[in-house]
């Protein structure tokens, strides 16, 4: 079972939505995004309807991406136990959602480009049905990020 943050666990959801028919349709995407969860930091490069290059990474190179997806590791668990409950993001756990409700917003660019940045909004819907597509990963949650319900499976 991958644990949830990990090179695994996002190389398997990538593998679900390279071979998803609604991730293609879509549409193309051409992004580095990264994903920092508590002290952790995530690359992932989106090339058309590849995934690739998904490593961990020094929080400094954030400043390399177009943008990064910046919450705490128990809203992320929340999330993605959401998404696997209802076998999509729901309400407050849709990206736009969280963007709103985060007080700094949830895409964060660390130059402040904003020409990159706004790629978070023109992939959206791309980016919603990678983290949908979690919800056919049996997942468990690092228990170093966070106390309480960490190291449990994903229900």
């Amino acid at each position: 079972m991958p644990i949830f943050p990990s090179i695994e666990w996002l190389t398997e959801v990538a593998r679900l939505a390279m071979h998803d028919d609604v991730y293609r349709r879509f549409g193309r995407v051409d992004a580095s995004v990264g994903l920092k969860i508590g002290e952790r930091a995530f690359r992932l490069t989106f090339d058309v309807f590849d995934i690739a290059d998904i490593r961990e990474i020094h929080e400094d190179e954030l400043r390399d991406l177009d943008f990064y997806l910046d919450m705490e590791p128990e809203r992320w668990q929340a999330m993605l136990r959401s998404i696997r409950e209802h076998g999509r993001a729901e309400r407050e756990f849709t990206l736009n959602s969280l963007d709103l409700t985060i007080s700094d917003g949830l895409h964060q660019n660390a130059t402040g480009d904003g020409y990159r940045a706004d790629k978070f909004f023109r992939y959206n819907e791309n980016l919603q049905r990678f983290f949908d597509l979690s919800a056919n990963v049996e997942t468990t949650f690092d228990a170093s990020l966070s106390t309480g319900i960490a190291n449990s499976p994903a229900q």
